[in-house]
């Protein structure tokens, strides 16, 4: 199956936390924080779309200046969500720099931050001298802070000490082509099927039973093709339905309860979980003066949230010497053979 988000961690557990997620022939790449990104190839930071910032401790937010250089020039804007600081943090970082030679330059700069209730918004401009512009704040409803046609991103504020943010990118469901089935209709891969994709995601519901219904019975519409236009119900025959992908982003997070009971709720069936270790539990009075996961809770979290793969990404320096003993205390509490005392 041809997975719409492909994800490459920037940095090895040891290193600033930092994942990529590229969409599939979207061009166009997502950051779940913006710690150190060197190792990111600059023509792939000019795809960046969308920051998801955690918390903006240096190593979740030190990178953030290397984008804004990459894509300073770039028509489309820059999204960046974060908690209920990060307005004032990006305004901080643009005011470290002097902008009187781009008057010119199209981007925008727009911020969302995140609160339990409402989204605070502002915008900066290149043309005003990334100047702020306050925007009117919105609700937010079922947790949902982005949604487009392909997928959509919900937040969770939790706590480290100062409020962080846990993040989930969800597509309703994928849709893959029968390439068989193409060919015997007479059309050809190419960038209509993307079209098509988006078309299908913004009109219609998955229905396990009926694979495909209409949000509106009465909605009829047509997508390009090499052929001309056709009525998307009648390319129904070239699509495989499945359920769609869900990735989620836990990190530097309080091991209280209420953090768990919420994380886990929030990070259910993933498919993917980026979450740290920080602590073994030997350690765990060192992890709450820290408010950081143990390698045990993490495990706990996978097992109770039925999460098909855990990815650690934050581990002390402590540990350093011998990382493995982290990861087999993760993968035995997710097997049930570590239960938390």
């Amino acid at each position: 199956m041809a997975r719409l988000f492909h994800y490459k961690i920037v940095n090895d557990a040891f290193g600033d936390p930092c994942v990529l997620i590229k969409l599939l022939r979207e061009r166009r790449s997502l950051l779940l924080d913006v710690g150190d990104i060197r190792k990111i190839p600059f023509n792939e930071i000019l795809k960046v779309s969308d920051i998801f910032v955690s918390h903006t401790h240096i190593d979740h937010f030190i990178g953030f200046d290397q984008v804004i250089r990459a894509v300073l020039r770039r028509p489309e804007p820059l999204r960046v969500y974060g908690p209920e600081n990060i307005i004032e943090c990006v305004q901080g970082k643009l005011k470290g720099y002097t902008w009187n030679l781009i008057s010119d330059y199209p981007l925008t700069i727009e911020v969302f931050a995140i609160g339990e209730k409402e989204i605070k918004i502002a915008k900066f401009r290149a043309n005003e001298r990334f100047e702020i512009r306050l925007m009117p704040a919105v609700f937010i409803e079922n947790n949902i802070i982005l949604q487009e046609p392909l997928f959509r991103v919900k937040a969770l504020v939790l706590s480290h000490g100062i409020p962080v943010i846990a993040y989930s990118i969800e597509e309703d469901f994928h849709i893959n082509i029968d390439k068989v089935e193409l060919e015997k209709s007479g059309l050809k891969i190419g960038p209509w099927l993307g079209e098509l994709k988006k078309l299908i995601k913004l009109y219609y519901n998955y229905d396990p039973v009926k694979i495909l219904k209409p949000r509106d019975p009465e909605t009829t519409v047509e997508v390009n093709t090499p052929v001309g236009k056709v009525k998307i119900e009648e390319l129904f025959h070239i699509l495989k339905i499945t359920k769609g992908e869900k990735i989620s982003y836990v990190i530097d997070v309080a091991p209280i309860e209420e953090n768990i009971q919420k994380v886990i709720d929030f990070v259910k069936g993933s498919d993917i979980l980026f979450c740290e270790a920080y602590f073994l539990s030997k350690d765990k009075d060192r992890a709450i003066e820290r408010n950081h996961l143990t390698a045990e809770t993490t495990g706990k979290i996978a097992k109770d949230a039925d999460v098909k793969e855990v990815v650690i990404i934050h581990i002390s320096p402590k540990y350093i010497a011998n990382p493995q003993e982290v990861y087999k205390e993760v993968e035995l509490s997710r097997s049930g053979v570590l239960q938390q005392g």
